[in-house]
């Protein structure tokens, strides 16, 4: 769950992910997805009041939009989409303006990482809550200069949900899903009387979940009426979910986890349970899935970066610094454990990046491409035709 406070010092008057308290005073507003630990004040009159009243903007992504235009039509005039993977000049105030680009990451539908550049140098990554594969990080055009070189960026708010070694790898979530759906089929089609429960840790975030369920398993997952409120606003979730329990097999309508639905018999039901926690520090050579001695079943299933693919974004870019956005409440010394990880991240990068420069400067110095005061050269030197003495080319 995101800790973010919501302010990007580094770009005064913007906020992210936060509209309350000192947000208030900023002059920009941005989300990177619709999840409730993101949108802490967004419905608040305060907030709300302050948009219509100084005309000022919510930057979203489209599917986010078409959310927010739903749950809080009084404000869509003040909501604006911005492209994906295009860069967008966006007004915080009278005397400055900021670049940004969206870039998709992974988490849910229309959840976006913010690219910012300001007109002072300063480049600025808030990755939101993020799952992108370590191999598909380079792939994006927004991380490049002209040159096709990786833009040096001065700071990552980072997800940091599970960056520990604990989490070192987690299945790819397509893998996950794979296995939660065989888990289902196994069931269900031996009886049509039996029910599988899905006991998940959240009220939502399950979109990816439920669409691949619905896809193939030809059934829509039961949840109760708030649920399908928030799930019916998005565009992809259609058919996906039911308020009415005898069109489907699949529960997801008691949140409390020793309430069974009362369309379920008792004796036919399966539990499963998807979960990150419980798998920590596993090599996964006992699989994706396993089930307990009371007879639940647990998948092993994430939206947020595992630590290798934090650090494989960190090692990309390599930022000068690195804000943590998920903090643990009450674990202080996991908490202490994560900054000294996160430090050293930064010490390796920047040891990286200083061989690079220093690399680079003995290849290209002033003196060696004829630049600044001539230098006294011995024969031996005027004859060898070495490239270093030749200029760039």
């Amino acid at each position: 769950m995101s800790t973010f406070e919501g302010i990007i010092k580094e770009i005064p008057g913007i906020s992210v992910d936060r509209f309350d308290g000192k947000n208030l005073n900023s002059t920009a507003f941005f989300l990177s997805h619709c999840h409730s630990d993101h949108m802490s004040g967004l419905n608040t009159v305060s907030f709300q009041n302050k948009l219509i009243t100084d005309n000022l903007t919510l930057y979203v992504s489209s599917v986010s939009a078409e959310i927010l235009k739903r749950l809080y039509p009084e404000i869509q005039k003040n909501v604006q989409t911005l492209p994906v993977e295009q860069c967008s000049v966006v007004k915080v105030h009278n005397e400055w303006h900021v670049s940004v680009t969206c870039i998709p990451a992974g988490h849910c539908p229309g959840s976006v990482m913010f690219l910012f550049e300001t007109n002072h140098g300063s480049r600025i990554l808030y990755t939101g809550d993020f799952r992108i594969n370590t191999e598909d990080i380079t792939k994006f055009k927004c991380f490049y200069d002209k040159f096709n070189e990786v833009k040096p960026v001065d700071k990552i708010y980072l997800d940091t949900t599970f960056f520990s070694p604990l989490y070192s790898s987690l299945p790819k979530r397509q893998d996950s899903l794979d296995e939660l759906c065989k888990l289902i089929l196994n069931w269900t089609t031996l009886d049509p009387a039996n029910c599988v429960k899905l006991d998940l840790r959240a009220k939502y975030g399950y979109e990816y979940a439920f669409k691949e369920i619905f896809a193939k398993c030809k059934m829509p997952v039961h949840v109760d009426q708030e649920k399908f409120n928030f799930y019916s606003l998005i565009p992809e979730m259609d058919e996906c979910v039911t308020t009415n329990g005898n069109e489907t097999q699949i529960h997801n309508c008691k949140f409390i986890q020793k309430d069974v639905c009362v369309f379920c018999n008792k004796d036919k039901l399966r539990i499963i349970r998807l979960s990150a926690f419980r798998w920590h520090g596993d090599d996964f050579t006992r699989g994706i899935s396993e089930v307990d001695s009371e007879g639940v079943f647990y998948v092993c299933y994430s939206t947020h970066a595992s630590y290798q693919e934090g650090r494989a974004l960190i090692n990309f870019l390599r930022p000068k610094d690195i804000h943590v956005c998920v903090k643990e409440p009450n674990n202080p010394d996991g908490n202490v454990a994560m900054e000294i990880l996160i430090k050293k991240e930064l010490d390796r990068v920047n040891r990286i990046e200083k061989k690079k420069v220093e690399s680079t400067n003995k290849l290209f110095s002033i003196e060696q491409i004829g630049w600044g005061e001539p230098r006294k050269r011995s024969r031996k030197n005027e004859d060898s035709g070495g490239v270093l003495d030749s200029p760039p080319r």
